[in-house]
């Protein structure tokens, strides 16, 4: 039975010899530098700061082997990793407030008449008031019952100084009203309410109007509207108490919230059949936040209704049956290319879910006269990352099997605000490089070790069987009371 022992002991030994070889080298997985990597592109620096940042090459979506960049890697010249947070395009979304004057018409009617329905309203096509007047107006006697307000939006403002303008939202936040000369003292409550349509109103607020002009000439005022900013074309102010006066001037204060316009890329694929019908398939890189889907036709006066969407595995209904699939949509339209008039009208593209999708289906609901292309959109992210080491850098991607190596921003560059980030130096990122998808080393040192050591082991295993079976014949063929020769 000491025999027994030793052969286990030794068994066990080889066993943790192969579970240490195998931890060391899994596969002989080359280690993390950019040589591993199926695709670089060189990345310079000014050297002057700390934090810059980077928008994605699109190569770096074409080539990417993972949804979620997981593969993707920055590296200084020496070989070592540098931090970086994966983000959305920084860009800094401006907040400004301007002034704009208000076209004013004093609306008259009877004393004691309502001038609250029934107007008689003028307007140009873009919804400019050209007059305003209430249907009993017209006798000299007719006194002030309201002033109706047309306020046009000023100009639209630029994203960071630039002609590509960003989506800009506009609300009005203020009236400022200029006293008239004659009054020079006043105390009135307004209401003022507002309309799109000089049809519906809605309160938005009332005030407490007053001013006093003093023999010198000094004034004390309060002759400002403030309100929550709100989004709207025609307004009507009222009075609650006190004397309806026509004012000098009145101006709004506007507030534009301008959203810098993100960049785009777009990618058209080509078409192969699919499972079922007349579907379509498009092989697509799985990394592409895809946001927008088109299609592409080459022929004129076409008209596909169509869905687009991913296959979905479905479960056998029964034991023995094979599985199938459905088409999971994520879009519905009809899209086109048509010739009318000497005029080309086509159709656009159609926002999606963020998607992430190795293949993508487009199933016709009508009569395919032609094959189109599909075309797929989507915003490019950024990196930023902290210049450290010798440059210059390399962004390195495409390799399976690896985690996630991007931060969280507040790790990169903690404390940093949202302008501060906008203004981050932009790296520049050069030509990309294809380079061999790297090989385990056949026949090396770790990988022959592994082997002589999974070849050691099964053979102490069958050496082990083979003297235990050894020694259950010898204890059945040994005499009572003597051991086993």
């Amino acid at each position: 039975m000491n025999i027994m022992r030793i052969l286990l002991l030794a068994l066990a030994a080889a066993a943790a010899g192969v579970a240490a070889a195998a931890a060391a080298n899994p596969a002989d997985t080359p280690a993390d530098t950019p040589a591993a990597y199926s695709h670089v592109i060189p990345v310079t620096v000014s050297g002057r700061q700390a934090v810059v940042q980077l928008p994605l090459p699109r190569d770096v979506y074409l080539q990417a082997r993972s949804s979620d960049l997981r593969d993707l890697r920055l590296f200084d010249a020496g070989g070592a990793p540098l931090p970086f947070a994966l983000v959305e395009r920084v860009r800094e979304d401006g907040v400004t407030r301007s002034k704009a004057p208000v076209a004013v018409f004093p609306v008259r009617a009877p004393a004691g008449a309502s001038a609250q329905d029934g107007l008689q309203i003028r307007t140009r096509e873009d919804g400019t008031l050209v007059s305003v007047r209430a249907p009993a107006a017209g006798d000299a006697a007719d006194v002030l019952a309201n002033l109706i307000l047309d306020l046009q939006p000023p100009a639209p403002a630029r994203a960071n100084g630039t002609n590509d303008a960003g989506t800009a939202s506009r609300a009005i936040a203020a009236l400022d009203l200029t006293p008239p000369a004659f009054e020079r003292s006043y105390n009135a409550q307004v209401m003022l309410e507002a309309s799109d349509d000089m049809q519906h109103w809605t309160p938005v607020t009332d005030a407490a109007l007053s001013w006093l002009v003093n023999s010198q000439g000094a004034r004390v005022q309060k002759s400002r509207i403030e309100f929550a900013p709100r989004a709207f074309r025609y307004a009507r102010l009222s009075w609650l108490e006190g004397k309806p006066v026509e004012f000098a001037a009145i101006s709004a204060d506007w507030v534009t919230e301008l959203q810098a316009p993100a960049q785009w890329e777009s990618l058209v694929l080509q078409p192969a059949p699919g499972r079922t019908g007349g579907d379509l398939v498009y092989a697509a890189p799985v990394a592409i936040p895809v946001e927008s889907v088109g299609l592409v036709f080459r022929g004129n006066n076409t008209v596909l209704p169509t869905a687009i969407g991913q296959y979905r595995e479905l479960p056998p209904r029964q034991a023995g049956e094979a599985s199938g699939s459905d088409l999971r949509t994520v879009a519905s339209a009809t899209f086109y290319r048509l010739t009318q008039n000497g005029q080309q009208r086509e159709s656009g593209d159609v926002e999606v879910p963020p998607t992430h999708a190795g293949q993508w289906v487009l199933r016709p609901q009508a009569k395919v006269a032609e094959r189109p292309e599909l075309r797929l959109r989507w915003r490019l992210g950024t990196i930023v990352f902290v210049a450290s080491g010798n440059g210059p850098y390399t962004l390195a991607f495409g390799r399976d099997g690896v985690p996630p190596a991007h931060l969280p921003l507040a790790q990169v560059a903690p404390g940093f605000s949202r302008g501060e980030l906008a203004a981050l130096e932009v790296a520049r990122a050069g030509t990309p490089v294809r380079q061999h998808a790297p090989e385990a080393a056949p026949g090396g040192a770790a990988s022959g070790r592994a082997v002589w050591l999974w070849t050691l082991l099964l053979c102490g295993v069958a050496a082990l069987g083979f003297m235990a079976w050894r020694l259950v014949r010898q204890l059945k063929d040994a005499p009572p009371g003597q051991p086993p020769a």
